[in-house]
């Protein structure tokens, strides 16, 4: 074999070896596509979203206390009403003839004083002159004793029947009373939203136990009265502003705000696994629609707290990982000196070398790390950064940073999966075109 032919089986060799080793080397992976978005500063606003109904924010429920034949209804449902106007008669004879009757005992109560008094101006005289002939000796102490004694009676009478009048005009005013009761008047300005009874019907009414006519409420001020979860509430104060949608009025937002935050639990399903906790809160428009109905269905978004110029990112950029460990410092060698710090000196109780009581939990009740909120950042070479930062208030698509993140960098927002589960710390990425493929950018809204 010439020497040419051994140069060219050498170089065939070594190009066949070198395919070989560069075939056997572990491919890098390809790089995983993420959608991306730049932190930002600008307004977050916490809101507190709670569904309920509509209801008129004063109602009043229109009864009698006599008892009675519903002679007349003068309203139906639905008509607006002044304070005052007359809206229904009760029969009313029996209680006119009980006003008779007293007043008649009152007058001759009165008349019987009149007399007494007539009979305590006799007696005067009389002991007067009794006791001049007695000074005489014309006439016995006995005979005068026996005139004061009548004076006296005559007075004790007197006293007793003013006490008469005083109960007959009682009597009298609480048989007027109820003759007023008889005829039903609006207590408020608002409008009639449902008739119990009809013209004809008994009207059971007493102080024991109350027999509603009808039912009366001013929709000129119109709340709903929502459900909000235990946690949420803690956040809503009185006055907080909020927009109100209604069911039945779609496309259209109403503003109102906060007047009422109940402070009694209402709890379903006790003592179950399905347990809730809710409280009430009352949202008042601040101009309710003339189509507005009590019952209606409606939804508040509570806005509880406004942040302005912070850094921001969209909410599902953050995600959970366990904590980094820290990097130990490596034992000293035989023969050298270990110097304490600062940090060591004041006890080795803690896992850090301090006693650990300032330090925030590492681990959960289960005993498993602690997992903590990262944010995975996208450097200029397109290599991801896991970043444990530090959350603020969150609106519905956006959370506010306090630390970890800088206004300008580049966090991954997506897809749910990829940024939830399987996307690591130094991991090629690749950054989707807007429109493009994974849109899954996951759960909406929340609260971090």
């Amino acid at each position: 074999m010439t020497k040419g032919r051994w140069i060219l089986a050498g170089l065939v060799v070594a190009l066949v070896g070198f395919a070989t080793v560069m075939g056997l080397r572990p491919k890098a992976p390809p790089p995983v596509e993420v959608t991306t978005s730049a932190a930002k500063k600008g307004t977050v606003t916490r809101v507190v979203t709670a569904a309920g109904h509509l209801q008129a924010r004063e109602t009043v429920k229109v009864s009698s206390n006599v008892t009675g034949d519903l002679l007349s209804l003068s309203v139906k449902e639905g008509d607006h009403v002044n304070r005052g106007q007359v809206l229904g008669q009760i029969d009313k004879r029996f209680y006119e003839t009980q006003v008779t009757q007293f007043r008649g005992a009152v007058a001759s109560a009165r008349a019987s004083i009149a007399q007494i008094e007539v009979a305590i101006e006799q007696d005067k005289r009389d002991v007067e002159r009794m006791r001049r002939l007695t000074d005489e000796r014309l006439a016995s102490a006995a005979e005068l004793d026996k005139l004061v004694t009548q004076l006296k009676m005559d007075e004790g009478r007197l006293a007793a029947q003013k006490e008469l009048v005083a109960q007959n005009v009682g009597q009298l005013e609480t048989a007027l009373y109820n003759l007023s009761r008889a005829t039903l008047t609006a207590p408020i300005d608002g409008t009639v939203l449902e008739l119990s009874h009809k013209v004809g019907e008994r009207i059971r009414g007493s102080d024991f136990s109350e027999d509603v006519v009808m039912l009366m409420g001013g929709l000129a001020d119109m709340e709903v009265k929502a459900e909000v979860g235990e946690h949420e509430v803690v956040a809503i104060h009185v006055g907080d502003d909020t927009a109100v949608e209604i069911d039945a009025i779609p496309d259209k937002q109403f503003k109102g705000h906060v007047v009422a935050v109940g402070k009694n639990a209402q709890i379903k399903n006790p003592g179950t696994d399905a347990e809730v906790t809710t409280f009430f809160v009352r949202v008042g428009l601040d101009v309710p629609p003339e189509s507005a109905l009590p019952g209606m269905s409606s939804a508040v978004s509570i806005s509880t707290a406004t942040h302005d110029n912070v850094v921001m990112i969209p909410i599902q950029a953050v995600t959970s990982r366990e904590a980094k460990k820290k990097e130990q410092k490596a034992a000293p060698r035989e023969g050298e000196i270990k110097v304490a710090d600062a940090t060591t000196t004041t006890g080795t109780s803690g896992t850090n070398g301090g006693d650990g009581k300032d330090d925030p939990p590492t681990k959960a009740a289960t005993g498993k790390p602690k997992p903590v909120k990262v944010v995975f950042v996208v450097d200029k070479d397109g290599v991801t950064q896991m970043r444990e930062v530090q959350t603020g208030i969150a609106s519905r698509t956006d959370v506010e940073v306090l630390s970890g993140i800088a206004e300008g960098e580049t966090v991954v927002d997506g897809p749910y999966r990829t940024l939830a589960r399987e996307l690591q710390e130094g991991q090629k990425v690749k950054p989707q075109k807007p429109g493009q493929g994974a849109g899954d950018k996951g759960p909406q809204g929340g609260r971090s």
